[in-house]
């Protein structure tokens, strides 16, 4: 991203206008914390969704589609959990002009939901392991200032539930979601980011676990894109989810559950590959990964340009790549603006004398690099989307990599909050941690060994941030 909209000052404004001018979203649904996904949006959403879906089903998930609403009694279930979530529910009390007998909820999550469920499907141990997954909205009423796809009260995600039979298959299950979600979101969506194990205090409500993965934006805070949350027994204890073993006895079952947001994914996708221009997108992603843009002088053939532009889109469907031929009646410099901003990967350019040399002029949009290419050699764009993708990659983990700073007293802290994510030594006390959540958020406690930086007791080292 460009020296001018890494300014903290001006990156919201920046993220804000791109959202609009790109026809991501539209913010000015009459509903605060709702929006309007429009198709360059949801094409880069549902793009991601099929990715991840594609993975998990891979990993034995079978995809299922719960009711939205959740009645009182069961989203109460879990005490814990209806304790963490108890300000933020939408509730259902009337249908029409009647009064329903019980409450029902808008699903904030689906735990309670499914669990429900999940004891009526369980029986013996050869029904473990129970690994499902669904793509849907949650809505909560987020009482924090809201922000388009990064903080709503309505959200697109996928959610992912398993039951095991141990602690142990429970956690082979979290490692494998780790690296699913790393598929996801940096090999494909070429975002960094590091998994924190959260403090007891932000754990998920009723987790005994909870790993979050966190990228860095460009104004220095932190974003959390996804999370996975050990949960233990203690929704089967509440649901009574249990399963007979090899020896007839019945025993409780162990859970996880987790997702990603991705509303939060595509701010993260604006934001960290972003520049001046606007969006720069990872062409696996991308609604239109080749624009072509006939270039028409004065004097020359419209037609016969117009024919080889159109030659130009049959190789490219031909090799299986998204393309659009831009015939508008505009100049050749503001189409380039307008692709430019909406984020395609590759421009090709065809103009008379391309047509006559049986070329194509190529540009990227990652660093604007122009060159030829033969037009029988089209079938050699997708090694540039390669080469795109790894450019990407690289260029946002250097990025990612320089806001890591260690910090070794409270002056230190108070000069440096917001600078990143912070590596400073906590002793443990919830004292010390309050004076040091004035200044920011303590993402995770690490195994290192550190010194307190509020009373200089020995420690661990922790990671902390500004988060959104």
């Amino acid at each position: 991203m460009m020296e001018e909209v890494k300014d903290k000052d001006k990156f919201s404004g920046w993220y804000l206008k791109i959202l609009e001018d790109a026809g991501l979203i539209d913010s000015r649904y009459p509903v605060k914390g709702m929006v309007v996904y429009k198709g360059w949006g949801l094409f880069i959403i549902r793009q991601m969704q099929r990715h991840l879906e594609k993975l998990l089903e891979e990993a034995g998930h079978e995809p299922v589609l719960f009711p939205v609403l959740i009645p009182d009694d069961i989203l109460g279930k879990e005490t814990k959990h209806i304790a963490g979530f108890e300000e933020q529910v939408f509730w259902v009390t009337h249908a029409g002009a009647n009064e329903l007998e019980r409450r029902l909820a808008l699903r904030p999550t689906s735990e309670t939901a499914i669990y429900e469920t999940f004891r009526l499907w369980i029986r013996s141990h050869q029904d473990l392991p129970l690994k499902i997954h669904q793509s849907c909205a949650v809505y909560r009423y987020e009482t924090k200032h809201t922000r388009p796809l990064i903080r709503g009260r309505e959200f697109l995600w996928n959610e992912g539930h398993s039951a095991h039979i141990d602690d142990e298959d429970a956690m082979r299950n979290i490692e494998e979601i780790k690296e699913i979600y790393g598929k996801l979101i940096r090999d494909i969506l070429c975002i960094p980011f590091i998994v924190s194990r959260r403090p007891e205090w932000d754990r998920f409500p009723g987790a005994t676990d909870t790993f979050a993965f966190d990228t860095i934006m460009p104004n220095d805070k932190t974003l959390q894109i996804a999370t996975i949350h050990n949960l233990g027994q203690n929704f089967s204890r509440a649901f009574e989810i249990t399963y007979e073993d090899e020896k007839g006895e019945h025993k409780y079952v162990h859970q996880t559950s987790y997702g990603p947001s991705f509303g939060r994914l595509l701010a993260a996708l604006v934001s960290i590959h972003g520049d001046e221009k606007g969006l720069v997108l990872p062409p696996e992603i991308s609604p239109i990964q080749c624009i072509i843009v006939p270039l028409f002088f004065k004097g020359t053939d419209k037609e016969r340009i117009q024919r080889y532009a159109e030659d130009v889109g049959k190789k490219l469907n031909e090799a299986g790549i998204r393309n659009h031929i831009d015939s508008r009646d505009e100049r050749p410099g503001n189409k380039f603006y307008y692709w430019e901003m909406k984020g395609v990967p590759l421009r090709i350019e065809v103009g008379p004398r391309d047509m006559e040399r049986n070329e194509l002029t190529v540009v990227r949009r990652d660093t604007g690099k122009r060159s030829q290419l033969k037009f029988d050699r089209v079938s050699e764009i997708p090694k540039i989307f390669d080469e795109i993708t790894e450019n990407l990659r690289k260029t946002a983990q250097k990025r990612f990599d320089q806001r890591f700073f260690k910090i070794g007293s409270m002056e230190e802290l108070s000069k440096n909050s917001g600078r990143g994510i912070l590596s400073l030594g906590w002793c443990g006390n919830d004292e010390c941690a309050e004076k040091i959540e004035r200044y920011v958020d303590i993402l995770s406690v690490n195994n290192d060994r550190g010194t307190c930086i509020v009373c200089g007791r020995d420690g661990k080292e922790v990671n902390a941030a500004n988060t959104y």
